[in-house]
C-alpha cells in the first residue's frame, strides 16, 4: 500500500477516535445523573433567569436560561421545556426582542407537546396549547388541543375533558372575536 492510500485511512481512523473521546467527554457513556439533582439545578436556574430580569441584566438571564433550558432536554418531562420557553419569551420582552425570541419558544413549545403525549399528559398538551396561543398560532393551538382532547378521553377522566372543553373556549374565543370584527 502506498503513502497515498494510507493517508485517508490513517485519517479516518483519527476521526473515529476524536468521535470516541467527544463521547465519553460528553458524558452520555455510563453516567446517571439523579433526575431529581437536573430537576433542582433547572429549577434554580428559571430562579437565577427571573432575578436577572428583575435587575434588567439580560445577558445573565440569557446564560442561566442556556442552563435551564439544557438540564429541561435532559429531564425528559415536558414541563421544563414549557417552562423553558416562557422564560425564553420573557427574556425576549426583556430584550425589545420578543418577535426575534417567539421561534425558539414554539419549538420548545412542539418538543413539551410531543413529550405530554408520549407522558400521556392532558395538562401538558393543555399547556402547550397555552403557549402556542400566546404566540398567535392558531394552527399549533388547535393541534395540542386536539391531541389534549383524545388523551383526555382515552383517560376515561371526565374532569380531564371538561378542562379541555374550557381550555378550547378559552384559547380560540380570541381568534373568534377577532374574525367577527373583520
Amino acid at each position: 500500500m502506498s503513502r497515498r492510500q494510507r493517508v485517508p485511512i490513517v485519517l479516518a481512523g483519527l476521526l473515529f477516535l476524536l468521535a470516541a473521546v467527544a463521547e465519553v467527554a460528553t458524558s452520555r457513556v455510563g453516567a446517571t445523573v439523579d433526575p431529581d439533582v437536573i430537576e433542582a439545578t433547572r429549577r434554580a436556574a428559571l430562579i437565577r433567569v427571573e432575578v436577572a430580569l428583575a435587575r434588567d441584566d439580560v445577558t445573565s438571564a440569557l446564560s442561566a436560561w442556556q442552563e435551564a433550558y439544557k438540564l429541561a432536554r435532559q429531564s425528559r418531562s415536558w414541563t421544563g421545556l414549557v417552562e423553558a420557553a416562557e422564560a425564553h419569551l420573557r427574556i425576549g420582552a426583556a430584550a425589545s426582542a420578543s418577535a426575534a425570541a417567539a421561534p425558539r419558544a414554539r419549538e420548545l413549545y412542539l418538543a413539551a407537546l410531543g413529550r405530554a403525549r408520549a407522558d400521556k399528559s392532558v395538562e401538558g398538551a393543555l399547556r402547550a396549547a397555552e403557549g402556542f396561543a400566546g404566540l398567535g398560532d392558531q394552527a399549533a393551538t388547535q393541534l395540542a388541543l386536539r391531541l389534549a382532547a383524545s388523551l383526555a378521553a382515552r383517560s376515561g377522566d371526565g374532569a380531564a375533558a371538561s378542562r379541555v372543553e374550557i381550555a378550547r373556549a378559552r384559547l380560540l374565543e380570541g381568534r373568534t372575536d377577532l374574525a367577527s370584527r373583520t
